[in-house]
């Protein structure tokens, strides 16, 4: 994944894994696949439902190599088809007791799954979720939230990045099916939000789906 404004490397991921959230109509369109899936982890957000359609599309990013995670997640019947395909479980300890949790991890310690327990900001609770059973854990007990700042290192990146945005949202997308954008991985959430995009410079030409 590149983006020219970070730092020399363009590299928006450097060895590191990202968590990357992405709603119902982005996993359900597509959106992931615009990403390698090497190093991101698919996230489902915890109010969406497990529509047929959300579930054959976890489904497909399994088949192809993605990681997905359910976040904030609760478990619950409906999501039972889900879970088998899913390679992280994120669990609020707020909102799911330390003993449900534990009770929950047992049931699927067949599965080849990674609990992660949210919301740790003590160390009583970071030992009491090691002792129910999770893998990893989060929380500002453990290290508080940091932001990365952008320096411009490619003075035409935002002209061009303009004149792609300006591309995707002034089209007729509806008379097409694909647009060649020269250089470019674009790739809207829905044709709906065009202002939802994502947009990375390469060496080779590509496109965008009208689906």
């Amino acid at each position: 994944m590149v983006d020219l404004l970070l730092d020399h490397s363009r590299l928006l991921l450097n060895n590191v894994t990202g968590y990357i959230n992405f709603s119902h109509d982005c996993i359900v369109n597509g959106l992931p696949l615009c990403l390698p899936p090497e190093n991101i982890v698919i996230e489902v957000l915890e109010g969406d439902l497990p529509s047929v359609e959300l579930i054959e599309a976890i489904k497909d990013l399994h088949s192809k190599g993605y990681q997905i995670a359910l976040d904030d997640f609760v478990p619950s019947e409906e999501w039972n088809a889900v879970i088998p395909f899913v390679s992280i479980i994120k669990i609020d300890i707020k909102q799911y007791s330390l003993l449900d949790s534990h009770l929950f991890i047992q049931a699927h310690s067949h599965l080849n799954i990674q609990f992660v327990a949210e919301k740790i900001e003590h160390e009583h609770q970071y030992l009491q979720a090691l002792n129910a059973g999770f893998d990893l854990f989060q929380g500002y007990y453990l290290a508080m939230p940091e932001m990365f700042e952008k320096h411009i290192l490619d003075e035409y990146y935002p002209i061009r990045y303009s004149q792609i945005y300006d591309e995707l949202n002034h089209k007729a997308l509806s008379s097409a099916r694909y647009y060649e954008l020269p250089n470019t991985i674009a790739a809207n959430e829905a044709l709906q939000n065009p202002q939802h995009q994502f947009i990375a410079f390469t060496d080779k030409p590509s496109s965008v789906s009208n689906k």
